[in-house]
């Protein structure tokens, strides 16, 4: 189970990390198993959910800790998005008290900033990615309310 981070906690020693190759095959499995195996019950759905988010999540702060700014960093990343999204459309008609749409967005923007940087940097590096028109209309349409997205 993922813990939360806290800031009386110590870092990971790298031996505790999962390495580039195991993130990605983490995540494979998590699409071809776990998402492809969407529940039909409500009960069942929420459960779906917090075991796909704790375990992407999880994820992502292993990248931020192995310091990863490389095209696998970019596609997992743009996994959990999509992931993210999904989620949004499949699980909207459930309750607050088994799905947080709030915290499901949030976790959604957190992906999508992560991914702006990411492609920042690489440009810097001569790297360009044919998704990442599709990443920045995501993040458009999600900020949607701020007249500031444009310029970022």
């Amino acid at each position: 189970e993922y813990a939360r981070s806290a800031a009386d906690q110590d870092n990971p020693l790298p031996h505790e990390l999962r390495s580039e190759d195991l993130l990605k095959n983490t995540m494979d499995y998590l699409l071809i198993h776990v998402v492809d195996s969407l529940p039909g019950s409500e009960d069942d759905l929420a459960t779906w959910y917090d075991f796909l988010w704790s375990r992407t999540r999880a994820i992502r702060k292993e990248i931020t800790q192995l310091m990863l700014t490389d095209a696998t960093a970019i596609a997992l990343f743009e996994r959990c998005a999509r992931l993210h999204i999904l989620c949004a459309y499949k699980l909207c008609r459930l309750g607050f008290d088994r799905f947080d749409q709030n915290m499901n967005t949030e976790n959604l923007a957190k992906c999508l900033q992560s991914l702006r940087h990411l492609y920042e940097d690489l440009e810097l590096q001569g790297k360009t990615f044919d998704t990442e028109a599709e990443f920045r209309g995501y993040d458009v349409m999600l900020h949607l309310h701020d007249s500031n997205i444009m310029r970022q």
